[in-house]
């Protein structure tokens, strides 16, 4: 059997080029939402965990003293690179690591970001562990990814739909239990939002050029069981001619090390 870290490999190395024209990483509350919990300073030496093209790093940039953007894709970071360098930002390192095993010195940084990705991990709890050890006393941890409602039907369902899309889907939990892993490694919550990544196109998230015919149409059916209270409250789906748009909750949270 794959393991975790191999099959997000294997599913990023093919889509570098997707992820770098994706809106709902390159727009949408979410960047904006972790800029603002991030509050962040001339002098923070900041980490960007799990970068993905670098959205998240390179918006931190010009605010920062420096920031190192890592990710497990060899393939992710050199796109990273490549478009820092066609934007002339210099102050972006790049480093190739699996969240649960960053290659810092413990107390290295003021301010460490993770956007949309914590759903692809592997082991959430030792993620959190290596984030507080290589944060400074005191320092700022900041989160951003997608959940599932706080409903057992509802996780069950939004983790089936990403798994059958994504096979480097792990999990999506809901706010209360990442509040619960967040206290438990050491941090002190001081802000917590409810937000939302920008309306995707469906025909356009599901990849139809890379997933088969019968999963792109299972994954519709499932949206189409959905009850009209959930695919409004939830998922925000709006229904056109030959498509739908919908988006994923996201949920933020700004987090003091002890």
């Amino acid at each position: 059997m794959k393991s975790v870290h191999t099959s997000v490999r294997e599913q990023f190395s093919q889509h570098a080029e997707y992820y770098a024209q994706s809106s709902a990483h390159a727009q949408g509350d979410t960047l904006e939402v972790i800029l603002e919990f991030a509050d962040p300073k001339s002098t923070d030496k900041t980490l960007d965990i799990a970068t993905g093209t670098g959205f998240t790093a390179f918006a931190l940039a010009p605010k920062v003293s420096d920031v190192v953007a890592t990710d497990l894709t060899p393939e992710m970071v050199a796109k990273a690179a490549e478009l820092a360098q066609e934007q002339d930002i210099i102050n972006v390192m790049f480093s190739v690591a699996a969240a649960e095993s960053l290659p810092f010195a413990t107390a290295s940084f003021d301010l460490v970001t993770c956007r949309l990705a914590p759903h692809h991990f592997q082991d959430v709890p030792k993620f959190l562990s290596e984030v507080h050890r290589v944060l400074r006393k005191e320092g700022l941890f900041c989160l951003v990814d997608s959940v599932s409602p706080e409903s057992q039907e509802l996780i069950t369902w939004q983790n089936r739909v990403e798994k059958l899309r994504d096979d480097s889907h792990v999990f999506g939990y809901p706010p209360s239990q990442w509040d619960k892993m967040i206290e438990d490694a050491g941090f002190e919550i001081e802000k917590t939002a409810h937000t939302r990544n920008a309306q995707m196109s469906f025909l356009w998230w599901v990849r139809p050029q890379k997933n088969p015919t019968e999963i792109v149409q299972e994954i519709r059916d499932a949206f189409a069981m959905l009850s009209p209270d959930d695919a409004r409250e939830h998922y925000t789906v709006e229904h056109t001619d030959d498509d739908f748009y919908f988006s994923w909750p996201m949920y933020a949270v700004r987090a003091r090390r002890r």
